[in-house]
């Protein structure tokens, strides 16, 4: 994603007029959710978009950067989706000249997609960089994503955000932290059941680093210094991400 940096905040409502701060690097996501389709896996789905999909994708007409996700720590309330497609541009627009050319020219790939996989859901998501990753993704890269369902606390909302993104990034500062932090907020095609105001998306180079981002989040709940004063998040739910593309078009 840092290959796609924009330097204009996109306000796509008064949500996200911030301050007059340094603006967010935003960009647009999309999300198919799905299952494995009988006799296939994921080894089928890696073979398919690192050869297929990905020549293709070498005549989109915006930068975009693909990559398969499947679920590494989850809850059986989750929906029981198997393998994600998640990929991102840096913003609606880009995402929609992707789309229309697709739709256009995707044909045959999408067959074979879905000769391997059954995605019940597609969705777009407006996205705001917390914290800049401390290298570009490369083609291949493996990666863990930890997904946070949040809600704001009460008497808090969007003019505390700035704010409580410096105390974040001093904490992961103080972690070594190498990997990205990114807001997700809901558009086109979301779930309208979903409660939440937004889920946060930490990024992080291993398991290993994961682990030690969740001993420092429990010992500072026992210090009370935890950095989060403006939103209540679930437990997270933890990716495997495959990274198939970094695009620049």
């Amino acid at each position: 994603m840092k290959k796609l940096i924009i330097s204009f905040l996109i306000a796509t409502s008064s949500l996200f007029v911030l301050s007059n701060d340094d603006p967010y690097t935003t960009y647009t996501g999309e999300v198919l959710q799905c299952n494995f389709n009988n006799g296939k896996d994921l080894d089928d789905v890696l073979n398919m978009v690192t050869k297929d999909w990905y020549n293709m994708a070498q005549s989109y007409p915006a930068s975009y950067e693909g990559n398969i996700v499947v679920p590494q720590l989850y809850a059986s309330d989750d929906g029981g989706y198997e393998v994600f497609w998640v990929g991102f541009t840096s913003d609606n627009n880009a995402m929609g000249q992707v789309t229309d050319w697709f739709s256009d020219n995707g044909t045959k790939v999408f067959a074979k997609w879905q000769n391997i996989v059954d995605c019940s859901s597609w969705s777009q998501w407006d996205i705001f960089e917390i914290r800049e990753s401390k290298s570009d993704s490369a083609e291949g890269d493996n990666s863990v994503w930890a997904f946070h369902s949040c809600t704001f606390r009460d008497g808090k909302g969007v003019s505390d955000i700035r704010e409580n993104d410096k105390i974040w990034n001093k904490f992961f500062d103080s972690l070594g932290h190498t990997g990205g932090v990114w807001r997700w907020w809901a558009a086109g095609g979301s779930s309208l059941q979903e409660s939440n105001d937004f889920y946060v998306n930490m990024g992080f180079k291993s398991m290993t680093e994961y682990g030690i981002y969740r001993d420092a989040r429990l010992q500072s709940l026992i210090d009370d210094t935890y950095p989060d004063s403006i939103s209540e998040c679930k437990p997270p739910r933890v990716y495997s991400v495959n990274n198939i593309k970094a695009f620049e078009g």
